[in-house]
């Protein structure tokens, strides 16, 4: 056994770090909104759905299973997913701010991750058309990701759809 070598080790640290509910949330905590996070999420990841102008079937098969698989989501039954899916419809329709509203209402560790699920749903009929870039490059603002992070995780995406 002394060829293996641990590629995955626990990291330590000499002192823990206390909680800092600002370093979850950002400035501003708590959020001033009515936005649920699984209704942000829904609201981010409807979009980049429709960010192109259609919901391709990939696009919807992606849906339903970040849906299955998302700690946010699987805790939802069927009648909670479709009424927060209504509450999604009803507030990007009505308000114009809507999915700036949403992105804010996103913890900041969850932020990141959530992008990379809307790159993976924008990509999933295969294809990055100019609006979803355009939408893509929105959420990368209005969630203030660090823009060298996003291209990280887009890059690393595509990398694994090419195949």
């Amino acid at each position: 056994m002394s060829d293996v070598q641990i590629i995955f080790a626990p990291t330590t640290t000499e002192k823990e770090k206390p909680l800092d509910l600002n370093d979850i949330w950002g400035e501003g905590f708590p959020p001033d909104t009515d936005w649920s996070i699984p209704e942000a999420y829904m609201a981010l990841i409807l979009s980049a759905a429709f960010a192109d102008g259609e919901l391709a079937p990939e696009e919807r098969q992606e849906i339903a299973a970040l849906v299955m698989r998302s700690r946010t989501m699987k805790r939802l039954d069927q009648a909670e997913l479709a009424k927060v899916n209504a509450i999604v419809n009803e507030r990007l329709q009505a308000r114009p701010e809507g999915l700036k509203e949403a992105c804010g209402s996103l913890p900041n560790e969850m932020r990141l991750s959530v992008f990379a699920h809307c790159v993976d749903i924008v990509l999933a009929d295969g294809e990055l058309r100019q609006a979803e870039a355009d939408f893509l490059n929105q959420v990368t603002a209005l969630m203030r990701l660090d823009a060298e992070k996003a291209k990280q995780v887009l890059t690393v995406i595509m990398l694994k759809n090419r195949y």
